[in-house]
C-alpha cells in the first residue's frame, strides 16, 4: 500500500464511529441553531449542503490545517434516540465487528498488565524493538521505555519474544495508569527529533478551539483531564490492535457526556488517542448530537489527526489525495451510522 493510501486509511480509522454499521425527514431548526450555524460559519458548508443534511443525507468536507494535520468535518441527521448512539459507544466490544479492529480490551480503573493479557504483539514489532535506539526506531516509544527494553529483556535468550511482549504490556499499562492519574502523555524518541505528545495535543486543541463556544466545559475537561471534574461524564480507556495497513497497537481515552432531558445542550462524545505504535502522533475525535426538535438528532463529527507521515517531499500531492479520501471516508462513516441506528442496531 502506498503512503497516500496508508495515511488515508489512518485518518479514516481515527473516526471511532466507523464500526456503527435515507429516509427523507422534514426540516426542523434546532433551538440553538446548531449544527447549522457551525457548519455554515466555521466549516464553510453551503445552503445546498445544509438542505442535503436536513433531508437526511450525510455531508463532509476538509478543514484547513497545517501540513502535519488532517481534519475532516461532517454531519448527518438521524431518526433515532441519542441514547442509542451512546449505548453503542459504551459497549466497546461491538468494535470487533469492524474490519479495522482486530483485538480490543478495556483497562480497569487501575490499569495493569493483566488488562492486556489477550493482546498479541506482531513479531515484526518485537524484532524492531530489539534493534531500537533513540532516534532510530520503527516503533513509537519513549526514551524511558526504550531503556527498559534494552535493560530488562535478555535479547539473547530463547524466550526473548515472550519477555519483550510481557514487558510491553507492563509499560502500556503503566503509561495508561499515569494518564488516568495525572493526564501524563509520553514522548516519542523513534526519530532524530524527539516528539512530545502533550505538545501535539496542544496544537490539536488550539486548532479545534471553536468547540469552546459549543461545549466550553467539556472542551476544558478534555484538555485538562483529570485535573478538573465534570459531573455526568463517563470515561473509558481501552487498548486496541487495529488493521491500518498493518496491525497497530493503540491506547484511546473515550469520554461520553450524554445530555440530560431538558438541558438544552448537545450530547457529547470524544476519543483521544494517547498512544499509537505507528503512524499517529496525536488524534482527537469529537461528536456533538443536537436534538432536531422532532424525532431524532443531528450528529456532527470532527476528526483531527497529526502525523509526521505527511512531511515527505511529495507532501503537497499526498495531502490533497489524503484529504479527499478522508472526506469520502467520513461520509461513509456517517451513512453507516445512520443506517445502523435507524435500524435499531
Amino acid at each position: 500500500m502506498t503512503l497516500i493510501a496508508r495515511v488515508s486509511v489512518i485518518t479514516a480509522s481515527i473516526a471511532f464511529s466507523a464500526w456503527l454499521s435515507t429516509e427523507p425527514v422534514s426540516v426542523v431548526e434546532t433551538v440553538s441553531g446548531e449544527p447549522h450555524k457551525f457548519l455554515r460559519t466555521t466549516a464553510g458548508f453551503s445552503p445546498t449542503d445544509l438542505a442535503q443534511l436536513d433531508r437526511g443525507e450525510p455531508i463532509a468536507r476538509v478543514l484547513d490545517t497545517d501540513r502535519r494535520e488532517v481534519a475532516v468535518v461532517g454531519a448527518v441527521r438521524i431518526k433515532a434516540s441519542q441514547a442509542r448512539l451512546f449505548e453503542r459507544f459504551r459497549n466497546i466490544s461491538n468494535l470487533q465487528s469492524s474490519d479495522v479492529v482486530l483485538q480490543i480490551g478495556r483497562f480497569g480503573t487501575r490499569p495493569s498488565a493483566d488488562d492486556l493479557r489477550d493482546l498479541q504483539f506482531e513479531d515484526y514489532d518485537l524484532e524492531t524493538i530489539r534493534k531500537c535506539r533513540p532516534g532510530a526506531c520503527g516503533v513509537r516509544l519513549s526514551g524511558a521505555n526504550m531503556d527498559r527494553f534494552a535493560r530488562d529483556v535478555n535479547w539473547n535468550a530463547p524466550g526473548w519474544r515472550e519477555q519483550a511482549a510481557s514487558l510491553w504490556r507492563q509499560l502500556l499499562a503503566a503509561d495508561a495508569a499515569a494518564y488516568m492519574a495525572n493526564g501524563t502523555l509520553g514522548e516519542y524518541r523513534n526519530k532524530g527529533e524527539p516528539l512530545d505528545v502533550a505538545d501535539e495535543f496542544r496544537l490539536v486543541f488550539e486548532s479545534a478551539k471553536y468547540f469552546e463556544t459549543i461545549a466550553p466545559d467539556f472542551f476544558s475537561y478534555l484538555k485538562r483531564f483529570p485535573s478538573v471534574r465534570l459531573d455526568g461524564t463517563e470515561n473509558i480507556v481501552y487498548w486496541s490492535k487495529d488493521d491500518i495497513n498493518r496491525p497497530v497497537t493503540r491506547v484511546t481515552h473515550l469520554v461520553l457526556y450524554p445530555a440530560p432531558a431538558g438541558s438544552g445542550r448537545p450530547g457529547l462524545i470524544a476519543t483521544k488517542q494517547i498512544y499509537s505504535a505507528h503512524y499517529f502522533d496525536a488524534g482527537l475525535g469529537l461528536i456533538c448530537a443536537f436534538d432536531d426538535g422532532a424525532s431524532g438528532f443531528y450528529m456532527l463529527s470532527v476528526n483531527r489527526v497529526r502525523t509526521r507521515s505527511l512531511t515527505s517531499l511529495m507532501r503537497g500531492i499526498v495531502r490533497t489525495m489524503v484529504q479527499r479520501r478522508s472526506r469520502d471516508a467520513m461520509e461513509g462513516v456517517l451513512a453507516s451510522t445512520k443506517k445502523a441506528l435507524e435500524a435499531g442496531r
